[in-house]
């Protein structure tokens, strides 16, 4: 399995209306063992999250999931992570 870093930019238009959807959403990746850390940036620009998969488009499909993925809301950028 390989590692994904998810970096999410909030847009001007940001809500806030997903942050719970968003969060359910990362707890049930961490139940199923597929997030290794999250977190928001002290900024409050956005945040950040790992998870596991098999492939780029895996992790991408993963995270079409996240509520908070909405183009009024915010940029999501999934990379592969060679971290250890």
């Amino acid at each position: 399995m390989k590692k994904f870093l998810v970096v999410i930019e909030r847009k001007p238009s940001f809500t806030g209306n997903f942050i719970q959807g968003h969060r359910e959403f990362l707890q049930n990746l961490k139940e199923i063992q597929t997030l290794f850390i999250a977190g928001s940036f002290e900024d409050q620009t956005g945040g950040a999250y790992v998870i596991g998969a098999d492939s780029l488009e895996e992790a991408r499909a993963t995270v079409a999931k996240d509520p908070m993925n909405q183009d009024n809301e915010c940029v999501y950028k999934v990379k592969e992570w060679n971290a250890n």
